[in-house]
């Protein structure tokens, strides 16, 4: 998609990787952890919505475009690191170096592989064939296959001059929406910078969840196609998604749960690892998570080519539980927003007559699920990684099992994206 969210968490690793600088001219403002507003959510999926809470949190979020965070990243990397137009094939392992394939016939070493290459991942998939980690199936899916979530999501970006025409004074230009409704939903912000609002609308099919979907699974679509599914919706909404002028229709894409992230030569990160749906807009940040841990591992004196499988090993213990229940809870965040659970089993779309106490006790559940990302730090956790690598080389031992109960370097890596 075209938004990436900041929550404060991760924030404070870009400060740390020495991003901020960068990414803070394409913010609204500087992050801070004055109390903000996430987004006002309402009730949409009947011709006159309502207002059901405002979700608040300390530091809010902050959004950007994806390409701002794109040039960030390239704007910090040293000339001649990041090589393009290379796919790769397949990859080996000996006990000293992992040996890369790619589809052009060329091939490269490393002392680690890191995958970073998407939710379809080449490395994964190799990864999952040679380790034999235990995922369970659905029928027609092979080793290492994302599944569906039964989700379709409609991305557009509406500039905010069309949408003040067609619906003056839109609360979505100025602020960050959720339209919640029955299996059907619209998020949108606006983006200052752009000067536009970013629209994700989403139908969700409860009886596709866990099954395959054919490729591709991001295609372009017809306006008509978006609008159809939000007749009889709120103005508000209809106003938005009349606006798409070239919608994208995305099936969301997301993992079973993996074991391990890592082992001996190769490690995965992002979506490679855990790859979930954007219903909590933590992806990107786990992302960086990953790389805020790994990172500070590979950079330790004690790092060399000869204690890379440990550190593999390490960083899978840490990141894992962590990375796997953001997973999970990304997925119950979608189902609180399309009125999925107990309370709502007989609710359908248009239904007046959902209490509002039953509304907002679901979304006050939903948002307390957010806790993790201003109440907790990546830093606790780099910390823990970096205590197991010192034990694990020194008089102390150590086992990597211990990570599981709570939630300039010798060696060369080689990141594929």
């Amino acid at each position: 998609g075209a938004g990436i969210n900041i929550w404060p968490r991760t924030w404070s690793i870009m400060k740390a990787l020495s991003l901020s600088d960068t990414l803070v001219h394409f913010l609204p403002h500087v992050p801070d952890y004055t109390s903000r507003l996430v987004f006002e959510i309402r009730k949409a999926d009947q011709h006159e919505g309502f207002h059901i809470m405002d979700f608040m949190s300390n530091g809010g979020t902050i959004r950007l475009h994806r390409k701002a965070l794109q040039q960030s990243l390239l704007a910090v990397q040293p000339a001649g690191r990041v090589h393009l137009s290379h796919r790769l094939m397949t990859y080996e392992e000996t006990d000293s170096q992992a040996r890369l394939h790619f589809t052009d016939g060329t091939t490269a070493t490393c002392d680690l592989l890191v995958g970073a290459d998407g939710i379809r991942s080449t490395v994964r998939r190799k990864f999952l064939e040679k380790h034999a980690v235990a995922v369970p199936l659905p029928d027609g899916l092979q080793l290492g296959d994302p599944v569906w979530s039964g989700t379709y999501a409609y991305r557009g970006l509406v500039p905010f001059n069309k949408l003040a025409a067609r619906f003056p004074g839109h609360r979505a230009i100025t602020t960050p929406m959720m339209y919640a409704g029955k299996l059907k939903h619209v998020i949108c912000y606006p983006l200052p910078h752009d000067g536009a609002v970013n629209v994700i609308a989403v139908n969700t099919d409860l009886t596709k969840e866990g099954l395959g979907h054919p490729l591709p699974t991001t295609t372009m679509c017809d306006r008509e196609e978006v609008q159809s599914l939000f007749v009889g919706w709120d103005p508000e909404v209809r106003s938005l998604v009349e606006c798409i002028e070239h919608p994208s229709k995305w099936a969301l894409m997301t993992l079973i749960p993996l074991e391990k992230y890592a082992h001996a030569r190769v490690v995965l990160v992002g979506d490679a690892a855990h790859g979930m749906t954007p219903h909590q807009g933590a992806g990107a940040g786990q992302a960086f998570d990953d790389v805020y841990v790994l990172a500070a591992l590979l950079s330790h004196r004690l790092s060399t080519a000869a204690t890379i499988p440990r550190i593999s090993e390490i960083y899978s213990a840490i990141r894992c539980p962590v990375a796997n229940r953001v997973l999970g809870l990304a997925r119950e965040a979608g189902f609180v927003t399309e009125l999925v659970g107990p309370d709502f089993e007989r609710v359908v779309e248009g239904d007046t007559g959902v209490p509002l106490d039953k509304l907002r006790a679901s979304f006050q559940g939903m948002i307390s699920a957010w806790d993790w990302v201003w109440d907790s730090s990546a830093d606790d956790d780099q910390r823990r990684a970096v205590e197991m690598l010192e034990s694990a080389f020194g008089d102390g031992g150590g086992d990597v099992s211990d990570a599981k109960d709570s939630t300039s370097s010798g060696a060369e890596a080689a990141t594929t994206t």
